[in-house]
């Protein structure tokens, strides 16, 4: 490869690097109501806290197990720290308003 290409390349790519936007950059706000009740103030505390509440809201409704699995998935991947009784606290809160009763898994 010829050097001269290979350094305006360069130079053509560092410079795309420095490019800045003169205005200001508007982000949406997209609120997503939570459920109240059934001790929402727990999901709240412990859900919010690293996530908005869409993303709960884009799981679509979902089983016991589903939601059981997810929260155990928060506690022991990302290593939420939930107690065992405020875990069961947002399973049952995530079937009541999220979900539904199932054996089947999903």
């Amino acid at each position: 490869m010829n050097i001269k290409l290979l350094i305006i390349g360069i130079l053509l790519s560092v410079t795309a690097l420095f490019g800045q936007v003169n205005k200001a950059i508007e982000m949406p706000y997209v609120e997503y109501p939570i459920e109240a009740g059934d001790h929402d103030e727990v999901v709240q505390q412990y859900c919010l806290t690293c996530h908005s509440f869409g993303y709960v809201l884009n799981q679509g409704k979902k089983s016991r197990p589903y939601w059981t699995g997810t929260v155990a998935k928060m506690v022991n991947e990302f290593k939420a720290s939930i107690s065992k009784e405020d875990q069961q606290v947002i399973i049952n809160y995530l079937v009541k308003h999220y979900g539904f009763e199932s054996t089947s898994g999903h």
